[in-house]
C-alpha cells in the first residue's frame, strides 16, 4: 500500500483522462460488417487476452463442459416442496422440472448465461423462443456460501401461469436479455406466426459489440491510411485527451476543460442501463435513445432521491454523479477489456482524491483498517440483486442520514450499522460534517418537495429545472413524474428542454408537455416529429394524438410517417402484451377503429391474462355504442383478476350508463377501496355520490384525498365544482386560486 501511495503522489499534479469522441470521417465509405472477435487476436493480443477473462467474454456460451459451472451430476433442488433434477445424457445437460402446464418435463439446456457470481441456463423451444430457467448456480467459492443451486425468486413461490414463471413472457431471452449477451442481435419476431427467427453473430459481448463492426478496420490495417483517424471504425471510444491537475487545498483533481465522452458512456449504456429496447438497428456512435428508451430515476425503480432500489445497471446512477458531470467515464475506473477496477480498494479513488486528505480517520471517522474506511462503503453502498449479486450505487454520493429522517430514504451509514437508528446516524453525521454539508438543496430534496403536491412543490420543481447545477437525469425525471404543474415558469422550462441538445431531456419534456394548452402543445411539439432520434419523434407522436384532428395537412403527413415507424416497433415487440395495447390505443385515437379492435383481440388471444387489454377493448366498444360487448369484456377481465381497480371503475361507469345505479355505485366504491391513491377513482366515485344527493360525503371524500395525498388538479377541480354548486364562494375561490398558483390552469 505504501508503494502505491508514493507512486500516486508523484503523479498527482498531472492526471490524464480520455474524454470526448473523435469525429473524423473515415476514408472508407462502404458499410462495415461484423468479422468476429477472433480476428482481433493477431494485432491486439494483450487486449484480447485480457478480454478472455472478462464477464463480457463469458456473457453467454453453448452448454459444453468448458462453460457449464453447475452440478449436473444427478443433483436436485427443492423449491417450495417441488423437486427439480439436473443430469447429463449423451453429452447433453438436462433439467427435469415443471412446464407451463405444471407437468414435470425434461428440457435440454442450450446455453449458459453469465458465469459469476451466478450462472443461469437457457432452454430453446421449437418456436424460436429461448427461455431462462429459474434455477441458478451460485459460482462463488463454497466458503463464501456458493457452489449450490438456488431459485432466482427464492422467497416467492412462482407457479405455472404466473407472469414470472420461467416459460412466460417475462423470462423470455429473445426480448429481455439477448441484445446484451450477444453481438449484432436481431430479434426478428414474426407477429403473424407468433414465432422468433432471432439471429446473432457471437454468443458473447465481443470486441465488435463496443468498437463496432470491424471489416473496414481490417481493410485499413492493410493500408494504414494516415488520413483516416478512425482507422476504419465509425467511432473512437478513447477520445480527446483532457489534463487533470490536483487542487492542493481541496485534494481533488479537476480537468482543464469539461468534455463528456457520451459516445463511450452510451456505448456502455446499451447494456448497463435500465431501458426499453425499441429497435435492433443500432449504428455505433449514434444516440443511445435511437434504439432504447432509458428509464429515468423515477420512484418506479429508484428511491425519491435517486438511490438504487430495483436493478439499475449503473447508467441511471452514474448520470447523477459529480464524476460524470466533470467528464469522468466508465473506463477511468474500469479496465475496458478485463472490466475489473484499475486498482484495488481505495487506490482506485486516489487518481482524483488525495489519500492524505481523504484516506484518513479525520475524514472517515472510522478506523483505518475497518470497513468504514473503504470509500465505496460510504459513497457507493451495495444492494444485492438476483439473490447473490452485489451492485454498487454509481451515483457516488455523499451519505446523508440527516435527509433519511425527513425523506424516508436509505443511507450508507445505516446499511452498515443496522442495529442503530436513523436518528443516531444523523446525529453523528451532523457532528462530524456539520460545517461541510452543502448548503444548497440536493436534487433529491427538490424531487421530494415536488412529490408532496403542496405549496412548496411548484417552486421546488422550478428550482430543479432552471438551475444548471443539477444533473440532467434529475430534470428528466421531474418532467416525467410531475407533469401536473403547468405554471408559466414551468412551461417555459419545459419548452426550453423540448429544444435541448440532450435527447433524454427532449423525450421527457414531451411527457411534461401533455398538460400544455392545445395551441402551445401544437406549436412546440409538432416540430419534434422530425427529430433525428427515434424515441423522441415517436413520443412526439403520442403527445400529439389527443389533438390529431387539429393537425394541418403537412403535419398530419409527417405524423403518418412516424406512426408507421411506431407501429413497426410495436409489431416487432409483438411477443409482449403491451405491444397490442399500444397498437390499439394509437389506432383508435387516429380513427382506425377496426384495426384497433383486431389488435386488441389478437393481444387477448395470445395474452388472455393481460388485464389492460380488457379495459381498452371495452372502451373501444363503448365509443361505438356496443355496450353489450363492452360489459362482457369488463366482466371477463374482473373474473381473471378481481383485484384490478381499473376494471371495477370502468364496470361501475358501464353499470351507471346502463341504468344499474346501485350496482354501478358499488363498483366505483370497490375501485377506490382497491386504490385510494388514484385521483381518477376518487373523483369518479365522488361525482357519482354528488349526483345521488350525497353532497357532504362527496366533498369529504375529496378533502380527505388531499389531506392524505396532497393537492391534485383533478381533485381540486372537483372541489371547485362542488363548492360552486353549493354556493360556497369562499371555498370555491380558495381552490380556484390554489389550482392557478400550483398548476397554472
Amino acid at each position: 500500500m505504501k508503494i502505491i501511495k508514493a507512486t500516486l503522489l508523484i503523479a498527482f499534479f498531472f492526471v490524464f483522462f480520455y474524454c470526448c469522441v473523435e469525429t473524423t470521417t473515415p476514408e472508407i465509405t462502404a458499410e462495415a460488417t461484423y468479422t468476429g472477435s477472433e480476428k482481433c487476436q493477431s494485432c491486439h493480443a494483450k487486449e484480447y487476452s485480457a478480454y478472455n477473462s472478462s464477464d463480457h467474454f463469458h456473457a453467454m456460451d453453448t452448454a459444453l463442459p468448458r462453460s457449464v459451472k453447475a452440478d449436473f451430476n444427478n443433483s436436485f433442488f427443492v423449491y417450495y416442496g417441488d423437486t427439480s433434477y439436473f443430469y447429463q445424457r449423451d453429452g447433453k445437460y438436462l433439467v427435469k422440472t415443471k412446464d407451463s402446464a405444471g407437468k414435470k418435463t425434461e428440457f435440454t439446456v442450450s446455453f449458459t448465461f453469465g458465469w459469476k457470481p451466478l450462472q443461469q441456463y437457457l432452454v430453446a423451444f421449437p418456436d424460436g423462443r429461448i427461455q431462462t430457467l429459474p434455477f441458478c448456480w451460485d459460482t462463488r467459492p463454497k466458503e463464501q456460501g456458493g457452489q449450490k443451486w438456488f431459485h432466482i425468486y427464492n422467497k416467492e413461490n412462482i407457479l405455472p401461469g404466473d407472469e414470472l414463471f420461467w416459460t412466460g413472457v417475462n423470462q423470455n431471452w429473445n426480448n429481455m436479455c439477448a441484445d446484451c449477451h450477444t453481438t449484432n442481435f436481431f430479434k426478428n419476431f414474426d407477429i403473424v406466426s407468433n414465432t422468433f427467427h432471432s439471429t446473432w453473430n457471437e454468443s458473447k459481448v465481443s470486441c465488435e459489440s463496443c468498437h463496432g463492426p470491424a471489416s473496414l478496420h481490417l481493410q485499413w490495417a492493410e493500408k494504414k491510411t494516415a488520413t483516416d483517424s478512425l482507422r476504419g471504425f465509425a467511432i473512437n471510444l478513447e477520445g480527446e485527451t483532457v489534463h487533470w491537475a490536483f487542487n492542493k487545498e481541496k485534494g481533488i483533481a479537476y480537468p482543464d476543460k469539461i468534455v463528456q465522452n457520451n459516445t463511450l458512456v452510451e456505448t456502455c449504456a446499451r447494456c448497463h442501463a435500465r431501458a426499453s429496447h425499441i429497435s435492433d438497428y443500432y449504428h455505433h456512435g449514434q444516440s443511445f435513445l435511437q434504439t432504447h428508451i432509458p428509464a429515468t430515476i423515477s420512484t418506479a425503480s429508484y428511491h425519491i432521491d435517486g438511490q438504487i432500489r430495483d436493478e439499475d445497471y449503473e447508467y441511471g446512477s452514474f448520470l447523477q454523479s459529480k464524476m460524470y458531470a466533470k467528464g469522468v467515464t466508465c473506463t477511468n475506473c474500469h479496465d475496458p477489456h478485463t472490466m475489473q477496477l484499475k486498482a484495488e480498494g481505495n487506490a482506485v479513488c486516489y487518481s482524483c482524491h488525495a489519500p492524505e486528505k481523504f484516506d484518513t480517520p479525520d475524514h472517515t471517522h472510522h478506523m483505518a483498517t475497518g470497513t468504514g474506511a473503504k470509500c465505496v462503503n460510504c459513497h457507493m453502498p451495495v444492494t444485492t440483486y438476483m439473490v447473490v449479486d452485489d451492485r454498487y450505487d454509481h451515483s457516488i454520493r455523499i451519505p446523508r442520514p440527516d435527509l433519511s429522517e425527513t425523506m424516508n430514504t436509505p443511507n450508507a451509514c445505516n446499511k452498515c450499522h443496522k442495529d442503530k437508528t436513523v436518528n443516531w446516524a444523523a446525529t453523528n453525521f451532523k457532528q462530524w460534517y456539520g460545517d461541510k454539508i452543502p448548503k444548497d438543496k440536493t436534487y433529491g430534496e427538490l424531487l421530494y418537495a415536488a412529490s408532496k403536491n403542496d405549496a412548496g412543490s411548484e417552486p421546488a420543481l422550478f428550482m430543479l429545472l432552471s438551475s444548471p447545477a443539477y444533473p440532467a437525469i434529475a430534470k428528466a425525471t421531474a418532467m416525467e413524474q410531475y407533469n401536473q404543474f403547468a405554471t408559466p415558469q414551468i412551461m417555459e422550462q419545459v419548452r426550453a428542454n423540448l429544444q435541448s441538445p440532450d435527447p433524454d431531456l427532449r423525450l421527457n419534456a414531451l411527457h411534461s408537455a401533455v398538460n400544455f394548452p392545445e395551441n402551445i402543445l401544437l406549436s412546440n411539439v409538432a416540430a419534434l416529429l422530425n427529430d433525428p432520434v427515434l424515441s423522441v419523434r415517436t413520443e412526439a407522436l403520442n403527445t400529439l394524438v389527443p389533438i390529431y384532428n387539429q393537425l394541418d395537412d403537412n403535419t398530419r403527413q409527417r405524423f403518418g410517417a412516424v406512426l408507421n415507424e411506431y407501429l413497426g416497433i410495436q409489431q416487432n415487440q409483438g411477443d409482449r402484451p403491451e405491444s397490442y395495447l399500444n397498437q390499439g390505443i394509437i389506432l383508435a385515437a387516429t380513427g382506425r377503429l377496426p384495426e384497433a379492435e383486431q389488435a386488441y383481440l389478437l393481444g387477448l388471444k395470445r395474452f388472455p391474462k393481460f388485464i389492460p387489454l380488457y379495459g381498452n377493448i371495452a372502451d373501444l366498444y363503448r365509443s361505438q355504442n356496443k355496450e353489450a360487448e363492452a360489459g362482457d369484456y369488463l366482466r371477463r377481465g374482473i373474473a381473471i383478476q378481481p383485484a384490478t381497480p381499473l376494471l371495477h371503475y370502468a364496470y361501475g361507469l358501464w353499470q351507471i350508463r346502463n341504468k344499474h345505479d346501485a350496482e354501478g355505485m358499488g363498483e366505483l366504491k370497490k375501485a377506490v377501496e382497491l386504490n385510494n391513491a388514484d385521483p381518477t377513482y376518487t373523483y369518479g366515485y365522488a361525482v357519482a355520490l354528488y349526483s345521488k344527493h350525497r353532497e357532504a360525503e362527496a366533498i369529504a371524500m375529496l378533502e380527505k384525498f388531499i389531506a392524505k395525498n396532497g393537492n391534485n388538479p383533478t381533485i381540486v377541480q372537483g372541489l371547485i365544482s362542488f363548492y360552486s354548486d353549493q354556493k360556497q364562494a369562499a371555498k370555491a375561490d380558495y381552490y380556484s386560486n390554489l389550482r392557478k398558483t400550483m398548476f397554472g390552469y
